[in-house]
């Protein structure tokens, strides 16, 4: 199966207003390059997921636009991961990594397998517990298999809401340096919620803050690639996660 190329995103004047007048979003524009990565952070409740969600075609805006509409994406070309794993307890992990493939109808089944395996691979899954149902998995392997899930269309776009948030720090830190490792090797366009601001700046290429529904700021991570963890340790990452620390609190004013 052939990678999709990646694509880009762009938000123009994005607006949501719930039921009883309160609006969620006021006027977002964000632009993700082809192949780039944005970090959403904020505090809870400001918009983030709404944003996420808009993108993915699951919350229809009020106002604005957002390309490229999920609608005219070819079939499985967008993937998002939530932030419970959300896994069907009645198949193992082989089958939960296939289902969007059996839903989307691509391949023969035993393609379909094939490119389920090879993905709970490349997300570090043991072969021992491909047929593992998820009652039998930790948390950290309930999301691995989630991850696999996510990629085995080859999406274009990859939408991450708190993939890790229930994880323990080290699991966490593990995780996220996975995905830096997949998307280095498989480059995809990705935005990424958060409310981890090292795992904002160690992922993204760009973080912007939220809040109140609004973009309250943007800083570029000019951190190069690859970014190992030791990254953490370094200069360059304490003088961006001050900015970021900054710059929330300067749009929560």
């Amino acid at each position: 199966m052939q990678p999709l190329p990646a694509a880009p995103i762009s938000c123009r004047r994005v607006g949501v207003r719930f039921p009883g007048g309160r609006d969620v979003l006021a006027g977002v524009d964000l632009d993700v390059p082809a192949g780039g990565v944005v970090s959403l952070v904020g505090p809870s409740g400001c918009g983030k997921t709404t944003l996420l969600r808009c993108v993915a075609g699951l919350q229809r805006p009020t106002t604005g636009t957002i390309e490229p509409r999920p609608e005219s994406l070819p079939p499985g070309a967008l993937a998002y991961v939530f932030q419970e794993p959300a896994l069907l307890p009645w198949l193992d992990a082989v089958h939960n990594v296939m289902l969007p493939l059996d839903l989307i109808g691509r391949d023969a089944p035993a393609g379909r397998r094939a490119a389920a395996e090879h993905w709970l691979g490349e997300v570090g899954f043991g072969v021992d517990d491909r047929a593992k149902h998820p009652g039998q998995l930790s948390g950290g392997m309930k999301m691995r298999v989630s991850l696999a899930r996510a990629l085995v269309t080859e999406p274009a776009i990859l939408l991450l809401d708190e993939p890790f948030a229930a994880l323990d720090d080290l699991l966490r830190t593990r995780l996220t340096e996975l995905l830096l490792d997949l998307h280095a090797r498989h480059p995809r366009t990705m935005v990424l919620v958060t409310h981890n601001i090292g795992e904002a700046i160690i992922v993204g290429d760009e973080v912007c803050a939220i809040d109140r529904g609004r973009i309250g700021g943007r800083i570029a991570v000019d951190l190069p690639r690859p970014r190992p963890a030791r990254v953490r340790g370094g200069a360059a990452f304490s003088r961006l996660y001050d900015a970021v620390c900054d710059m929330l609190a300067e749009a929560a004013r």
